[in-house]
Protein backbone atom coordinates (compact mmCIF):
# COMPACT_ATOMS: atom_id res chain seq x y z
CA UNK A 1 0.00 0.00 0.00
CA UNK A 2 1.00 3.75 -0.65
CA UNK A 3 1.27 5.89 1.54
CA UNK A 4 1.00 9.54 0.58
CA UNK A 5 1.61 12.59 2.74
CA UNK A 6 -1.32 14.86 3.08
CA UNK A 7 -0.22 18.49 4.80
CA UNK A 8 -2.14 18.91 7.58
CA UNK A 9 -2.79 22.23 6.72
CA UNK A 10 -4.63 20.67 3.21
CA UNK A 11 -6.41 18.14 4.90
CA UNK A 12 -8.03 20.80 7.37
CA UNK A 13 -8.87 23.22 4.38
CA UNK A 14 -10.44 19.85 2.88
CA UNK A 15 -12.94 19.19 6.16
CA UNK A 16 -13.48 22.81 6.53
CA UNK A 17 -14.62 23.48 2.95
CA UNK A 18 -16.77 20.13 2.84
CA UNK A 19 -18.05 20.67 6.22
CA UNK A 20 -19.08 24.23 5.18
CA UNK A 21 -20.27 23.36 2.22
CA UNK A 22 -22.62 20.83 3.40
CA UNK A 23 -24.05 23.24 6.06
CA UNK A 24 -24.80 26.10 3.29
CA UNK A 25 -26.85 22.88 1.42
CA UNK A 26 -28.62 22.52 4.42
CA UNK A 27 -29.97 25.98 5.25
CA UNK A 28 -30.38 26.63 1.18
CA UNK A 29 -32.98 23.68 1.62
CA UNK A 30 -34.42 24.90 4.76
CA UNK A 31 -34.69 28.44 3.29
CA UNK A 32 -36.19 26.97 -0.31
CA UNK A 33 -38.77 25.32 2.03
CA UNK A 34 -39.50 28.17 4.42
CA UNK A 35 -40.29 30.51 1.47
CA UNK A 36 -42.81 27.54 -0.33
CA UNK A 37 -44.59 27.78 3.51
CA UNK A 38 -44.31 31.33 3.86
CA UNK A 39 -46.15 31.68 -0.22
CA UNK A 40 -48.33 29.50 1.07
CA UNK A 41 -49.41 30.84 4.25
CA UNK A 42 -49.57 34.17 2.57
CA UNK A 43 -51.74 32.87 -0.07
CA UNK A 44 -54.36 31.65 2.28
CA UNK A 45 -53.93 34.98 4.30
CA UNK A 46 -54.52 36.92 1.02
CA UNK A 47 -57.52 34.74 0.66
CA UNK A 48 -58.81 35.79 4.28
CA UNK A 49 -58.43 38.81 3.59
CA UNK A 50 -60.41 38.96 0.39
CA UNK A 51 -63.24 36.95 2.23
CA UNK A 52 -63.32 39.35 5.03
CA UNK A 53 -63.18 42.75 2.75
CA UNK A 54 -66.55 40.64 0.28
CA UNK A 55 -68.05 40.69 4.09
CA UNK A 56 -67.81 44.27 4.87
CA UNK A 57 -68.66 45.09 1.58
CA UNK A 58 -72.08 42.96 1.79
CA UNK A 59 -72.48 44.52 5.06
CA UNK A 60 -72.12 47.90 3.81
CA UNK A 61 -74.34 47.43 0.95
CA UNK A 62 -76.72 46.17 3.20
CA UNK A 63 -76.80 49.41 5.31
CA UNK A 64 -76.76 52.01 2.72
CA UNK A 65 -79.85 49.86 0.76
CA UNK A 66 -81.58 50.09 4.68
CA UNK A 67 -80.82 53.85 5.46
CA UNK A 68 -81.51 54.69 1.67
CA UNK A 69 -85.08 53.21 1.94
CA UNK A 70 -85.58 53.94 5.17
CA UNK A 71 -84.90 57.94 3.94
CA UNK A 72 -86.96 57.51 0.53
CA UNK A 73 -90.22 55.88 2.27
CA UNK A 74 -89.76 58.56 4.78
CA UNK A 75 -89.84 61.26 2.11
CA UNK A 76 -86.83 63.28 3.91
CA UNK A 77 -83.62 62.68 5.71
CA UNK A 78 -81.87 65.00 8.30
CA UNK A 79 -78.25 66.61 7.61
CA UNK A 80 -76.64 64.17 10.47
CA UNK A 81 -78.00 61.05 8.54
CA UNK A 82 -77.38 62.29 5.15
CA UNK A 83 -73.76 63.19 6.17
CA UNK A 84 -73.47 59.72 8.01
CA UNK A 85 -74.86 57.85 5.03
CA UNK A 86 -72.77 59.82 2.68
CA UNK A 87 -69.17 58.54 4.65
CA UNK A 88 -70.31 54.75 4.49
CA UNK A 89 -71.02 55.10 0.64
CA UNK A 90 -67.84 57.08 0.27
CA UNK A 91 -65.77 53.84 2.13
CA UNK A 92 -67.87 52.00 0.54
CA UNK A 93 -67.08 52.75 -3.00
CA UNK A 94 -63.73 52.41 -1.83
CA UNK A 95 -63.44 49.22 -1.49
CA UNK A 96 -66.12 48.62 -4.92
CA UNK A 97 -66.12 51.27 -7.21
CA UNK A 98 -68.59 50.23 -9.65
CA UNK A 99 -71.66 49.63 -8.53
CA UNK A 100 -74.60 52.39 -10.24
CA UNK A 101 -77.31 50.44 -8.17
CA UNK A 102 -75.95 52.02 -4.89
CA UNK A 103 -75.03 55.03 -6.54
CA UNK A 104 -78.60 55.16 -8.31
CA UNK A 105 -80.19 55.24 -4.54
CA UNK A 106 -77.77 58.02 -2.97
CA UNK A 107 -78.62 59.94 -5.51
CA UNK A 108 -82.34 60.11 -4.87
CA UNK A 109 -81.63 60.18 -1.21
CA UNK A 110 -79.38 62.97 -2.16
CA UNK A 111 -82.20 64.75 -3.91
CA UNK A 112 -84.72 64.20 -0.88
CA UNK A 113 -85.81 67.56 1.64
CA UNK A 114 -83.43 68.16 4.54
CA UNK A 115 -85.12 68.76 7.96
CA UNK A 116 -83.69 69.23 11.00
CA UNK A 117 -85.24 67.42 14.24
Amino acid sequence: MMHVDIPLEMLIQTILTTAIGWAVKVILDQFKAYREESKTWRTKMDDKVDDINDAVQANMRTNILHYCEKYLSRGWVTSEELSSLTDLHTKYTTLNDHNGFINGYMDRVNSLPIREI
